[in-house]
């Protein structure tokens, strides 16, 4: 679950996806039962057609949930929601056989005894459990917190659910009946107790709170959930054209994460980002940053935007340093490394991660590398990659790489390229 957590958030820290369906447009597919026993203000919930499966993609491999033999369960449709009790605790629900209308909880004969010995089993691990009854199946609920057991109660009985959460249907139409894992952009504070990259945590967290309003991974994609606003990071990316890819032979063999943004149109691309930042109400904050450097430097970084023809931005990380790669429209001299006439204008014109302090460049072709002259003296680039040849965005880290287009928001394993 860690893993698959670092990748969703380090995705949205450069891109998102495609907008899900707003609340309440759409024919919202109808939902997966088990979904009624989740928490409304669960901060994560995956619905999997397999008990095992959702065990080994939810879970952490120390999680004490694991350690329980589930036995004929291992095959049956369950979710596993992530909830907040003051620390993150996982809830695992299991469909246990039919329920009889009208009579309550009576599993089916042949589970009946299995879902007693799970229980039982349970609780000599100090895991909580109880059976309830929906609509049309009972379930066993399990979890490491009496207290979660206790909120699922009070919620099924007050008719309420995950399925009340702003914008959870937007999901819906995501998962449908595959399986999936949605996490609540508003909860990364939470999900997100750990570094998972380069990039600071605090400044990771505050851009994933407000990017998008669900992270929806199904079917080996991202896709992303939010109202129309133009307020949405996720909503500002989806107006923006897929450009030429070309950073695939062009940053460091070493690199733990890669963040690359091709301009298919620049004049577009600056009007979109510009009116995203009025939106968030910070375009003056924004504007003030970018004359401040003008004064500083003699030069205004819009103007040397548009001079250069921007078509590729990207952020490459190592544990030991990062650099900033801008690729032109037209080729530059050679020079070595120089002195940065443009330092900072990549991290005031495009925001963060960008490297702060690239007070050194070097010119390579089409390409303005910029970071530490310790670093670009050594640096060297051409090794080929199987790289998108077009993009909106596309993140690599941890042997794995994502990629948005206009059309899918794919998830690749590096390994398999």
């Amino acid at each position: 679950m860690k893993r698959l957590l670092v990748i969703a958030l380090i995705f949205l820290a450069a891109a998102c996806g495609r907008q899900g369906d707003k609340q309440g447009e759409g024919a919202v597919k109808e939902a997966p039962e088990l979904l009624l026993a989740v928490p409304s203000d669960a901060l994560a919930v995956g619905v999997f057609t397999r008990l095992d499966h959702a065990l080994e993609q939810m879970l952490d491999p120390s999680d004490v949930l694991l350690e329980l033999d589930y036995s004929k369960f291992a095959r049956n449709r369950a979710c596993i929601a992530l909830c907040n009790v003051g620390s993150i605790v996982p809830l695992v629900i299991i469909e246990t056989g039919r329920a009889h209308p009208g009579t309550g909880l009576r599993p089916a004969a042949d589970t009946l005894a299995q879902t007693a010995a799970l229980a039982a089993r349970a609780d000599s691990l100090r895991l909580s459990s109880a059976q309830l009854a929906l609509p049309k199946h009972n379930v066993l609920l399990i979890s490491p917190s009496a207290t979660i057991i206790t909120v699922v109660r009070r919620h099924l009985l007050s008719d309420s659910s995950i399925l009340d959460a702003p914008y959870f249907d937007g999901v819906l139409e995501i998962i449908g009946g595959s399986d999936g894992i949605a996490w609540r952009n508003s909860g990364a504070r939470r999900l997100l107790r750990f570094e998972a990259c380069s990039i600071p945590r605090n400044q990771l967290i505050s851009f994933i709170k407000e990017a998008t309003e669900w992270t929806v991974a199904c079917d080996g994609k991202l896709r992303t959930v939010q109202p129309e606003s133009e307020r949405y990071f996720c909503n500002f990316l989806a107006t923006c054209a897929e450009g030429e890819s070309k950073l695939g032979s062009f940053f460091p063999d070493e690199a733990e994460l890669v963040i690359d943004m091709p301009i298919a149109d620049l004049k577009q691309w600056r009007a979109s980002y510009e009116t995203f930042m009025d939106a968030r109400v910070e375009l003056e904050a924004y504007n003030k940053r970018i004359q401040n450097l003008r004064k500083s430097s003699g030069k205004n970084p819009l103007d040397w935007e548009k001079e250069l023809g921007i078509q590729e931005v990207a952020y490459a990380a190592t544990p030991e340093y990062t650099l900033n790669l801008v690729r032109c429209a037209d080729k530059g001299k050679s020079e070595g490394v120089l002195r940065n006439p443009a330092a900072g204008f990549v991290r005031a014109l495009y925001g963060e991660p960008f490297n702060a302090t690239d007070t050194c460049c070097i010119r390579k072709g089409k390409w303005i590398v910029s970071g530490p002259r310790e670093v670009l003296d050594t640096l060297s680039f051409g090794k080929e990659r199987n790289w998108p040849a077009k993009s909106v965005a596309v993140v690599q880290s941890e042997n794995r790489r994502l990629t948005w287009t206009k059309e899918n928001n794919i998830l690749w394993q590096v390994s398999n390229r």
